[in-house]
């Protein structure tokens, strides 16, 4: 492992194998801290695992279900003194929309962090301020949520009486061993934790121990000891319930397919557990991601196997070699050649419908949706898109995730077969209409329209903002340079008119990149978690001011032209600047980037 180590900025990392309940590799390399040089000491040091957290508060909420104090199916206010959740759609949330990220939420990024454990407000305030409203009716499809997460913690900590970390630790930690692993760190334990890094102009930049508002759904610290308990208690098959926390069958119905988006995907969800395959490994598993920390837990069932990693820097690339080594190294490769031939004929599905119905670009639908955080899709960083098209008038064809396409067939009404490799895509449909399609993974994606696209966007907004800043440069320049010829400068009502629309959006842009430059990396990466700067209050006022101007602008243009005062040519290029005002603001506003929507 160290010489992956030494091609990635990793300060530290642990991994683990474990077979057969044996540990038969375990190494420690690097230090959990750079300035005290701290080294990894297994039992006693102490790293975020982030959403590998999920998987053990799904274990406490099903303890419960098997006390009878909660129940998977049963709408969750039946539980809340408080109600929580919007009357927007017909079907209510239950414990297994909630454990199979089939609720519905939209996702939520601002303000869920604090840098003190003394900032964390209740559960029950964290919930009725900040849960997301939902986009799709729950049962539908899975859109992966940390809040649904966080409010299955919500419902364990009220059906058990007892704070959420103290019920997570007397009920499920403390019965397995795992007695330095917690949902509640406080700053004394700061010297026995991983420092997370980030890595800034060629530097790593360590960072300070936060607390997440959606606690259930990341803030779990642990040691490489512990986790070496629960995956040997997992691997037992009777570990957790020999341990008082969970009954065998609870256990195998937890980590089994619970939902799939189609009846021909193996892929899926179980209670929290994502269950897909790896280098043609099936695997029951979770990764965990959070700025300075990257981990990844994955059980092989077939081969009564496990592995365990994590790293103080959010580098999923150094996982997934590590992954690759591991895999390599202790189990056999996968038979390929036992798999459908390629070169067989597909049994093709014939009817009325065009393919053009599956065509089109479609995206992921975990992202913001009413939030300035939407603009993650502009940047490429969430909900990412891709665009399908017909090939010979038979074939769906996709994109390949590393370049390539990949060519589909139709084999059932709403389900499509590669000919490339084993992949399925399967559509649902809703009144007749495609809405979503549905990767052999756990990944949805809903259908966007033509203007939506992320790319026509990104063009014309950089087209819009090179438009601005050359009138908001080249008047004031033009203006000077006139002067200083001696020439007397010539500012119309119009002229002054387009300077001061290009300029609102110019002052706007380049206020919101130095606010974001000044926040640092912490707080863009975890889409502004302790808030956003203030001065978007201001920049993201400037395009309704921007549309005002524009608005009497036309208003003023109209009126030249009409006297005769202005020529075909002016009016042209003026009017061509109220265009690009109007459809920038229009842009801008389908991004949230409008108004304050934090």
């Amino acid at each position: 492992m160290s010489f992956i180590m030494s091609e990635h900025p990793v300060p530290g990392a642990l991994a683990t194998w474990v077979s057969d309940q044996n540990v038969v590799f375990h190494q420690a390399l690097g230090l959990a801290d750079l300035e005290s040089l701290r080294t990894i000491q297994s039992d006693k040091t102490l790293f975020r695992v982030g959403s590998i957290s999920k998987v053990f508060t799904a274990i406490g909420a099903l303890r419960l279900v098997e006390q009878g104090l909660l129940d998977l199916d049963t709408d969750i206010h039946y539980y809340l003194q408080e109600r929580l959740i919007d009357d927007l759609f017909d079907l209510p949330v239950t414990l297994r929309h909630l454990l199979t990220h089939t609720a519905g939420f939209d996702d939520r990024h601002i303000g869920k962090s604090v840098r003190n454990r003394e900032e964390v407000p209740s559960f029950s305030e964290v919930m009725s301020s900040m849960l997301p409203a939902r986009f799709i009716d729950s049962g539908e499809i899975a859109s992966y949520s940390n809040f649904g997460v966080a409010l299955a913690g919500y419902l364990i900590e009220v059906a058990s009486g007892r704070p959420f970390a103290d019920y997570m630790y007397e009920e499920v930690f403390a019965p397995l061993g795992m007695v330095r692993t917690t949902f509640d760190p406080d700053e004394s334990l700061a010297g026995e934790m991983m420092t997370g890094y980030f890595h800034r102009f060629g530097m790593a930049q360590p960072l300070t121990l936060d607390y997440l508002l959606d606690a259930p759904a990341g803030q779990m610290v642990s040691t490489g000891a512990d986790m070496i308990m629960f995956m040997k208690a997992v691997l037992s098959g009777h570990g957790l319930e020999e341990a008082g926390v969970l009954s065998k069958e609870m256990t195998d119905v937890m980590m089994s397919l619970q939902f799939r988006h189609h009846p021909r995907h193996d892929n899926g969800y179980g209670f929290l557990w994502n269950i897909s395959e790896y280098g043609g490994h099936r695997f029951v598993g979770h990764d965990g991601g959070y700025i300075g920390v990257a981990a990844r837990l994955m059980f092989f069932p077939e081969h009564d196997a496990g592995l365990f990693v994590v790293a103080n820097s959010m580098d999923f690339g150094f996982i997934a070699r590590v992954t690759d080594l591991l895999i390599d190294s202790y189990l056999e490769s996968p038979d390929f050649e036992e798999r459908r031939a390629r070169d067989m004929p597909l049994s093709r599905y014939e009817d009325d419908r065009s393919l053009s119905d599956f065509t089109g670009t479609w995206r992921d639908t975990r992202y913001s949706r009413a939030s300035m955080t939407k603009m993650a899709v502009l940047a490429g960083l969430m909900g990412n898109e891709m665009t399908m098209a017909v090939e010979e008038d038979t074939l769906l064809t996709m994109p390949m995730l590393y370049g390539g396409t990949r060519r589909l067939v139709r084999t059932e009404p709403l389900l499509f077969e590669s000919l490339d490799d084993d992949y399925f895509l399967a559509f649902r449909e809703e009144s007749g209409c495609i809405t979503h399609v549905f990767t052999s993974g756990n990944t949805a994606l809903e259908r966007i329209g033509p203007l939506e696209s992320r790319m026509l966007h990104v063009v014309l907004l950089f087209t819009a903002f090179l438009l601005f800043g050359v009138i908001t440069f080249f008047y004031p320049v033009a203006f000077f340079l006139r002067w200083l010829q001696g020439l007397k400068p010539v500012v119309t009502t119009i002229s002054s008119g387009e300077w001061v629309i290009s300029g609102l959006y110019t002052l706007g842009l380049l206020g919101s990149v130095l606010a974001v430059y000044h926040s640092g990396v912490h707080q863009v990466i975890t889409g502004f978690g302790y808030g956003v700067p203030r001065v978007f209050y201001i920049t993201f006022a400037l395009p309704w001011i921007a549309l005002i101007y524009t608005l009497l602008h036309l208003i003023q243009l109209i009126i030249g032209y009409r006297s005769g005062s202005l020529g075909r040519f002016r009016t042209t290029g003026s009017a061509l600047i109220v265009l690009f005002s109007m459809v920038t603001f229009l842009s801008l506003f389908y991004w949230n980037l409008v108004g304050w929507r934090f």
